[in-house]
């Protein structure tokens, strides 16, 4: 159960319709009932009969209203308490680079240009945010990977590069010196990230571009969270494909080497990605325009 779901519901019986409550909240039909229907599985009653002629809010139904109003009403006097003001909310679901390294500095901008909107973030691994942005749960999303899902619109919004970090040790020092090649350093104990990203899926591509199997890497750990990858890199573990982005704090201290891939298969984008069964709402459409330019307008 979350806070559009119960928008939803209660949108639902305020307006005694769902187109109605629909288009109040920015939302298609669709939509509102996959919410309604959420909340119906979840807990496991019926909340609202509906025909063709007319909407039957059940008992158990106006149980809930009375409840999701009382939930809804804390959640916006909360909101204005601590923002001083009644802001416009953004829900979003972040991949692991964009949360970490693009959403910061994004935010940092868009707050000077609308300080009347409060975001409320979600990080996870590429293919969840997609998923939350397909059931509906966030607004949109920031991911490093595209997929080929009918329903939503993925927009490239910034460019990054894969490159393999190393240890800072005689031996590494001794490959870069010698601009080992690719194949050599696949040999190298490797640190992989877990399916579902979408820096894992840009590794794969590049490497089956590169003529390198699964199999002729020498993993020796699989691990889901980034800074823990890091981190093991730092300590001498093993090297790693990543985000240039993610590891320049690294590279600016002195911690790791980089060894850039040269090919052009490394190039990535990461995309802001919404449903095209929502109506955006007025500030999350400004939103999106100030993320497609923030990257551009840095460059020039």
């Amino acid at each position: 159960m979350d806070f559009k779901q119960l928008e939803a519901f209660t949108a639902v019986v305020d307006y005694g319709s769902f187109s109605e409550a629909a288009r109040r909240l920015y939302l298609t039909q669709p939509t509102i009932s996959a919410h309604i229907r959420a909340l119906e599985n979840e807990l496991k009653v019926k909340l609202i009969i509906r025909t063709t002629k007319k909407l039957t809010i059940t008992t158990k139904g106006y149980q809930l209203y009375d409840s999701a109003i009382r939930i809804l009403h804390i959640r916006n006097n909360l909101m204005e308490d601590f923002t001083g003001s009644k802001k416009h909310i953004i829900d979003l679901s972040a991949s692991t680079i964009p949360s970490s390294y693009l959403l910061p500095e994004m935010l940092a901008g868009f707050g000077k240009v609308c300080p009347d909107v409060y975001f409320h973030s979600l990080q996870s691994d590429s293919s969840e945010a997609i998923q939350k942005v397909i059931d509906g749960s966030v607004d949109l999303g920031l991911v490093g990977q595209y997929t080929e899902q009918e329903d939503c619109c993925f927009i490239p919004f910034c460019q990054d590069s894969l490159v393999i970090a190393a240890p800072v040790t005689p031996h590494y020092l001794k490959l870069q010196e010698d601009n080992a090649s690719l194949q050599e350093l696949v040999k190298e104990p490797m640190i992989v990230r877990e399916k579902g990203s979408g820096t894992k899926k840009e590794m794969d591509y590049f490497l089956e571009k590169s003529n390198i199997s699964p199999s002729d890497l020498n993993v020796i750990a699989r691990m889901n969270d980034l800074e823990s990858i890091k981190k093991s890199i730092v300590n001498g573990l093993g090297i790693s494909i990543l985000s240039a982005r993610s590891v320049q704090d690294l590279k600016k201290t002195k911690q790791i080497l980089l060894f850039p891939l040269k090919d052009a298969e490394h190039k990535r984008n990461f995309y802001i990605v919404y449903s095209r069964n929502r109506i955006l709402k007025p500030h999350v459409r400004q939103f999106i325009q100030f993320a497609r330019n923030f990257y551009s307008a840095s460059r020039r």
